[in-house]
């Protein structure tokens, strides 16, 4: 959604929503939830901004009156506006000190480069501090409308009395044509790398790679994978990248899945002197799951994990609100657990080394790495960023 040039309004929006509105200060709408024993807050992400509140039934009409309230009727104080715009240049700050999160941050833009997909949520601190009011009241004008907004509750709550107020509530903002995405470009035909030369203790580390979409018919196939690679303590990388050879403290996989495209990544902390070989034992992974079958047991120990994550996710309420909310909004359906269970359970070994060999490429693949590492070592690297087979 966002030009280069107000990159970041999103992320720049959500903290004004909490400044006030025509009848609430700003520690009003946090004491209206607060003060009942909720929780209040909000993020942003790639493709959505949420708003949300947890607190006990018996007052949910509050939350969605609050969350209504700053959604539809906050009014962006100047002087609040201006504040703010310090809390963020600071935020920026802060994630750009965390090499651990800064590195997903250069991951984002070699996937995805000169694109808003893969510019930082928060922006620069040049599109920041650039930023007017008169940008933001315009931002929100064109996508906080009816179309562009979902509601969404999970718990306790008649089903019937949410539909009347969320009606009640929103019958005086006019729905407009929805927003369209700017389509992602992930075309790539070679390795791409980004060197951050820093004095840090460990050198931080993600390979990346071009993925599925969200609503790909391979995405429960792609979460199987992402579980017998690196999920969790008994996934392929743990084991071999630091149970067997104490090469990284931190070794993981991660999947994300957008309109229309998204991305694999494993992402470590190394030992300075040992970030050529993390590297090249995490390609050697990557390069045996293409080439041979996993075994059924380690693919039904895969299957077991993903339902249990799915069936414990649902039974906290947040966690079931932002699962479905997010669905629903971004994919225009709901989750069901009967579907998800039938995808996963007639997945096959041949099923996982087929979406393998389509994502884990020579072509595909992207790394990006912050620490002290020195040329020759980049050199090193760069030579060697190839998965055997592909």
């Amino acid at each position: 959604y966002e030009p280069r040039k107000i990159s970041g309004i999103s992320h720049f929006l959500e903290h004004m929503m909490f400044k006030g509105t025509p009848t609430r200060n700003t520690r009003q709408i946090k004491e209206a939830i607060e003060g009942v024993g909720g929780v209040l807050n909000a993020f942003t992400g790639e493709e959505m901004t949420c708003y949300f509140a947890k607190l006990l039934k018996h007052y949910y009409p509050r939350a969605l009156d609050v969350l209504s309230d700053m959604v539809l009727h906050s009014t962006i104080p100047a002087d609040e506006l201006a504040k703010e715009r310090t809390v963020i240049l600071e935020e920026i700050k802060m994630y750009r000190d965390v090499p651990s999160h800064h590195v997903h941050d250069l991951m984002g833009e070699l996937l995805w480069p000169d694109q808003p997909l893969g510019r930082t949520l928060a922006g620069s601190p040049e599109t920041v501090s650039r930023m007017t009011r008169a940008d933001i009241l315009k931002y929100m004008k064109d996508y906080y409308h009816n179309s562009n907004i979902l509601v969404s509750v999970s718990g306790d709550v008649d089903h019937g009395d949410v539909l009347a107020r969320v009606a009640d509530i929103y019958k005086t903002r006019q729905a407009k044509k929805p927003a369209a995405f700017v389509p992602a470009k992930s075309v790539q035909t070679q390795p791409r790398t980004h060197y951050y030369e820093k004095a840090t203790e460990q050198t931080h580390l993600v390979i990346g790679l071009h993925a599925l979409p969200r609503t790909h018919p391979d995405r429960y196939k792609l979460g199987l994978l992402h579980v017998i690679l690196g999920a969790n303590m008994s996934s392929r990388l743990f084991e071999e990248v630091r149970e067997k050879r104490g090469l990284a403290y931190e070794i993981k996989s991660g999947i994300s899945g957008y309109q229309d495209t998204g991305s694999f990544t494993v992402s470590a902390g190394v030992e300075t002197k040992k970030t050529v070989r993390a590297v090249a034992v995490i390609l050697k992974e990557l390069a045996k799951v293409r080439k041979s079958f996993v075994k059924p047991d380690e693919l039904r120990r895969a299957k077991d994990y993903f339902m249990s994550q799915v069936s414990m996710g649902v039974e906290d309420t947040l966690d079931h609100l932002l699962w479905a909310g997010e669905k629903a909004l971004c994919s225009g359906e709901l989750p069901d657990k009967a579907e998800i269970h039938r995808e996963i359970e007639t997945t096959t070994v041949e099923d996982i080394q087929r979406v393998a060999q389509g994502i884990f490429r020579t072509g595909n693949l992207s790394l990006s790495l912050i620490g002290p590492v020195p040329e020759k070592m980049q050199r090193a690297i760069t030579q060697n960023l190839v998965i055997e087979g592909s």
